[in-house]
């Protein structure tokens, strides 16, 4: 394997002095571009590595050239290492050898194409609470508060999180008790994307408890003096 820079010449004489003095001609030569990529964006930094051994890393646009030998239809692994930030590919890039003919100018030299992708480590997950009607409700994370909704009854977050992460929010009812369901809480599974998640909660009002009936003790009211009969009674 040779990198890009590698002088074509001492290429060819390296091969001719493995192969011995013969009149066997050398192998062919395939030229490869190795592109890295992160969400779309060119990925600059990333350690190419072929049979153990690191090559060089990716340029400005993400690009990597080299030159292998090789039969023709057969693979090479080829190992991309992303830089801190970045999560690597789990399994090396087959990539096949195969003669190429490029019609444009600008292209050749490119040879054989590939892709490797180095997603982010971490993800931004904008989240959207809305609870239509209800403002001033506490949103707790980890049973805290992170915010509130607002005279809308919409509150905002943005939390880092890795890919497949899930969040736990609740709305706390505590100022306002009649609100049902009580203390809800709201799951966001989140995706290997930067994303948008929005979940919309609405409450019912629960009647107000009724006042206990009150029970009037019977008073007493001590001896009482019985008026006087008429005469010709009992007294």
């Amino acid at each position: 394997m040779f990198a890009r820079h590698a002088h074509p010449r001492l290429a060819l004489s390296l091969l001719a002095s493995l192969l011995g003095c013969g009149n066997t001609p050398p192998p062919p030569l395939y030229p490869i571009t190795l592109r890295v990529l992160s969400d779309e964006h060119a990925l600059p930094g990333a350690a190419v590595i072929i049979g153990g051994r690191e090559l060089g890393a990716t340029d400005a646009q993400g690009r990597f050239r080299m030159e292998t030998v090789g039969v023709e239809g057969t693979s090479v692994e080829v190992t991309v290492r992303c830089p801190p930030g970045f999560r690597s590919p789990s399994q090396p890039l087959a990539v096949v050898l195969r003669s190429t003919v490029q019609l444009n100018q600008a292209q050749r030299g490119q040879g054989i194409e590939t892709t490797a992708q180095c997603p982010p480590t971490q993800r931004i997950a904008a989240v959207v609470v809305r609870v239509p009607g209800r403002p001033d409700l506490p949103i707790l994370y980890e049973n805290r508060e992170v915010t509130r909704t607002d005279l809308q009854g919409i509150a905002h977050m943005i939390f880092r999180v890795g890919a497949g992460d899930t969040l736990r929010l609740r709305i706390n009812t505590r100022e306002q008790p009649l609100l049902r369901p009580a203390n809800p809480e709201l799951v966001v599974h989140t995706t290997d994307t930067d994303n948008v998640y929005v979940n919309t909660q609405n409450f019912e009002v629960a009647p107000p408890p009724r006042a206990p009936r009150s029970h009037s003790a019977p008073v007493n009211r001590g001896p009482q003096r019985i008026p006087a009969r008429r005469p010709g009674g009992f007294f």
